[in-house]
């Protein structure tokens, strides 16, 4: 086997027909994070003329000439192929060595759990934890498994099969109140370019992903069609004369159940379900008021919500969302989420990549909230067999780890504003 750098084009070509492609390993994503402190390369192992593993690799210096790798979701190879990752690894290694490189990350999407919240269990495949030991032996370091969010990519993946999937099988109060909302005026609209700061307004996190990465991202992903930019807007006249409806339905409701509680007055049960009412009329009442008072300051519709989507090869990722809601009976993160499920199903995607929750059973869990509201969706969960360093040179591995760079270092990388392009 050789290995040498090919083209971006080559690559593309190449990764685009491999059975593990994500968009992590495209061109598209190397020129993304060409505007942070990482270079990019895209290297192929040869077999006479024939191009049989490759990848994408980002790289930077960490020290006195010294570099490290990072291959976002792993080489493309056939891992089970034993001759071929032994062979591919051993040209790896001397390729980089004269580079300079310590090391090489990676974190290949291979699956080494199923994950059932509800029962707190987990499949193990056990072909891909024997894999894990094979490429512990062919020199990858195995680093420390997380919970959280503490890799530079999610380790725990819910990923919904839109081809088969049936939304009336969700629970069925989401189901109605998504429907209800859509007859209430929420909806579906597309973004684009120039709505980038707008999207970035509903982000609450701010500290790993600045407005110009998703500047950058938006503008190259979309050369390719690889990205949508989705947001929930609510038409207030519809909204409020479907609340006064409620209200109406609910006020009659009210007048029986207090008829009823009038002539029972020590039944709890009607007055458990005068409390209900009472509360969901002070509920409609205080979205009316908002609503009429949104449209006095003369704005017939808003902007709730958004979403950022990548499409690529038949599979959307939700790689951020953001949602801002002032009223009490609108749920928009779920309807944004549910309304995609449907849309992109039948645009005819097969995969949705929920992109990331946690491993933590426990209702000590930090993102328990998080884990919830995916789970909601009924997705499958994967467990991903974690991040692994292929070490290429020892002593500058050992170097760096005895200093702690390596352990300052891998933070998500933030990007660099270009002045030119803002």
């Amino acid at each position: 086997m050789i290995i040498k750098e090919i083209d971006a084009n080559v690559f593309n070509e190449f990764a685009s027909k491999h059975i593990l492609k994500n968009f992590f390993q495209t061109k598209e994503y190397g020129e993304l994070m060409t505007h942070s402190d990482f270079s990019v390369m895209y290297i192929g192992g040869y077999h006479e003329d024939l191009l049989i593993a490759g990848s994408l690799i980002l790289y930077k210096s960490i020290g006195p000439n010294m570099k490290y790798g990072y291959a976002p979701r792993g080489f493309l190879i056939d891992y089970y192929d034993s001759e071929l990752l032994k062979e591919f690894t051993k040209k790896i290694k001397e390729y980089f060595l004269l580079k300079k490189f310590a090391f090489i990350k990676i974190n290949p999407e291979i699956t080494y759990a199923t994950l059932d919240y509800d029962k707190k269990s987990k499949l193990i495949v056990s072909r891909n934890k024997a894999l894990i030991q094979e490429l512990k032996s062919l020199g990858y370091d195995k680093l420390k498994d997380n919970l959280y969010f503490e890799s530079l990519l999610p380790k725990y993946t819910p990923v919904i099969y839109l081809k088969k999937y049936n939304v009336d099988l969700l629970d069925r109060d989401l189901v109605q109140s998504v429907r209800n909302e859509e007859l209430g005026g929420l909806r579906l609209i597309s973004g684009d370019e120039n709505d980038i700061e707008k999207f970035y307004s509903f982000i609450d996190d701010k500290e790993n992903k600045t407005l110009a990465y998703y500047k950058y991202l938006y503008e190259i992903f979309k050369k390719s069609d690889m990205v949508d930019l989705i947001f929930v807007e609510l038409n207030y006249d519809i909204y409020v004369k479907f609340l006064q409806k409620q209200y109406i339905y609910e006020q009659e409701k009210n007048d029986k159940i207090n008829a009823e509680f009038n002539e029972n007055p020590n039944d709890m049960s009607i007055y458990n379900r005068k409390m209900k009412s009472d509360q969901t009329m002070a509920k409609l009442s205080s979205d009316i008021v908002i609503a009429n008072n949104k449209m006095n300051s003369k704005n017939s519709k808003e902007i709730l919500g958004s979403a950022m989507i990548v499409k690529h090869q038949g599979r959307i990722t939700i790689i951020m969302s953001g949602c801002k809601n002032d009223f009490e009976g609108l749920d928009v993160k779920t309807f944004l989420y549910f309304k995609i499920i449907e849309e992109y199903k039948k645009a005819g995607y097969l995969y949705l990549d929920l992109y990331g929750i946690t491993g933590d059973f426990s209702d000590r869990n930090p993102f328990k909230e998080l884990n919830k509201f995916k789970l909601q969706f009924k997705p499958t969960v994967y467990e991903y067999i974690g991040e692994l360093d292929l070490i290429v040179n020892k002593p500058f591995h050992q170097l760096l780890w005895s200093t702690n760079k390596i352990q300052k270092e891998f933070y998500r990388p933030s990007i660099i504003v270009n002045k030119e392009k803002n």
